[in-house]
């Protein structure tokens, strides 16, 4: 029985970390700020392209840039 309240006074503050987690893994796919969003946004890029959805010049032009943010996130 201890268990079960416990669970259930656990349980507002499970939930608000996990709803806090996917807003901060949200907020950095949006900003560029991990190695995991810029490789996220590469592949879609390329899927874009290779799709036919953008044309080669937005595609060279986005690669570079996507290139030069992951060389500022790796550090290098």
């Amino acid at each position: 029985m201890v268990l079960v309240v416990d669970d259930l006074l656990n349980l507002p503050i499970d939930l608000s970390m996990k709803v806090l987690q996917a807003i901060a893994d949200d907020a950095d796919a949006a900003t560029l700020n991990s190695e995991k969003s810029v490789r996220t946004k590469v592949l879609e890029t390329q899927m874009k392209y290779e799709r036919g959805d953008m044309p080669e010049e937005e595609y060279k032009a986005s690669m570079s840039l996507l290139r030069k943010r992951l060389d500022e996130v790796k550090g290098v």
